[in-house]
């Protein structure tokens, strides 16, 4: 770095010396050329003279002092605020790092449920947020949510929202009650700005059952058997209202189900005459298979090479998406496989049987000498 700088230098004084040069000799002809036409003007005489040269030097000298003066403060602010934006990116730096530290791992599979998120900020941070809960064994709580705004603002909102869900979701696992008082305890927080919108499910691995809640939020889909189902039921966004209620859909899932939640950074991507958010989830899942990573990173890829709403120019946002899976043959088949696997380990081989039966039948080898010797 500092060999580079030195270089930058080197390579940039002799533009400076050129330039010095030029400007002295533009100064000394306007000088001269405002000297000239004074004293046609004028006619003077040679005292006169004198002093037309002195106010002409001093203008020259007031004019120069002033450009370097300005130079050097304009240096000076411009240090100043390169200063400034090394703060803000470092500090934009360790909200970035933060923001990421919040984000929880995925669940893993079980059951034959499987499940995948990606989420994509529009800049450093954003406002798009996932999360996991598991209560129990058999429970699992997903959280897909997005703060409205976007930057710092809706970053620093997203504290206060994993820290809302987790903290209640300790008193109460269905959605729609859960809903509520999330909702009654952001609005005292904010007042109704921001306020989020989200989906808020609950996956009961024994009974096979998905419940959801969907406060203000882009429909979720439930794919099976290659037909697509909206899962909107629910309420207004959470914090929005002081006192709102909200209603829970309780799904009986099948094997090969798949449920699918984007946040709008995903839907309006997609839904530029180019497609919609439907087609493209039915097609990945039909190129993709049941694999919910798969299905997760084929929607998210097509959502970032899409260019948004067209009436919008430069139109950016978050993009997340959450994937859940339901493949009970599959695992199924595992688990007839594994102890299929480990009985084969545990099963000697016919070779093996053959070699020990024959060793319990040779006879002894020992010499005579030494079989006298013992008796």
């Amino acid at each position: 770095m500092t060999d580079t700088r030195e270089s930058s230098v080197a390579a940039f004084a002799p533009r400076a010396l050129a330039l010095a040069i030029a400007v002295a000799i533009a100064f000394y002809a306007v000088a001269g050329l405002a000297e000239a036409a004074l004293i046609r003007l004028l006619q003077p005489s040679e005292m006169e003279l004198d002093w037309i040269s002195d106010v002409v030097l001093s203008i020259a000298l007031g004019v120069s002092i002033y450009l370097w003066l300005h130079l050097r403060a304009t240096r000076l602010a411009l240090t100043g605020h390169e200063r400034t934006q090394v703060i803000i990116q470092s500090q934009l730096s360790m909200a970035e790092a933060m923001q990421r530290r919040l984000l929880p791992p995925i669940p893993s599979p079980r059951r034959g449920f499987e499940w995948a998120a990606l989420l994509t900020p529009a800049g450093r941070i954003g406002g798009d947020f996932f999360d996991f809960l598991e209560p129990s064994a058999d429970v699992c709580l997903a959280l897909i949510a997005d703060i409205s705004g976007k930057g710092i603002s809706a970053a620093m909102a997203l504290t206060l929202l994993r820290f809302t869900f987790r903290q209640l979701a300790r008193d109460t696992q269905s959605p729609a009650e859960l809903s509520a008082r999330m909702s009654s305890s952001l609005y005292d927080e904010w007042h109704g700005s921001p306020y989020v919108t989200c989906v808020i499910a609950r996956l009961d691995l024994a009974r096979r059952t998905l419940t959801y809640t969907n406060a203000g939020h882009p429909s979720g889909m439930l794919v099976r058997d290659g037909e697509d189902r909206e899962l909107a039921a629910g309420g207004p966004p959470l914090g929005l209202l002081k006192c709102a209620t909200y209603v829970e859909a309780e799904i009986a899932l099948k094997d090969g189900d798949i449920c699918v939640f984007m946040t709008d950074g995903i839907t309006e991507a997609l839904d530029n005459g180019l497609g919609s958010p439907r087609t493209v989830v039915t097609d990945a899942i039909r190129e993709e298979g049941r694999s919910a990573p798969a299905v997760c990173t084929a929607v998210m890829s097509r959502a970032r090479d899409a260019h948004g709403p067209t009436d919008v120019d430069g139109w950016t946002d978050d993009q997340t998406v959450v994937v859940m899976s339901f493949n009970e043959s599959r695992h199924l088949s595992n688990q007839r496989r594994v102890p299929a696997r480990a009985e084969s380990a545990r099963a000697p081989s016919a070779g093996a049987v053959s070699a020990r039966a024959k060793s319990a039948r040779a006879p002894s080898t020992r010499a005579p000498g030494s079989a006298r010797a013992t008796s």
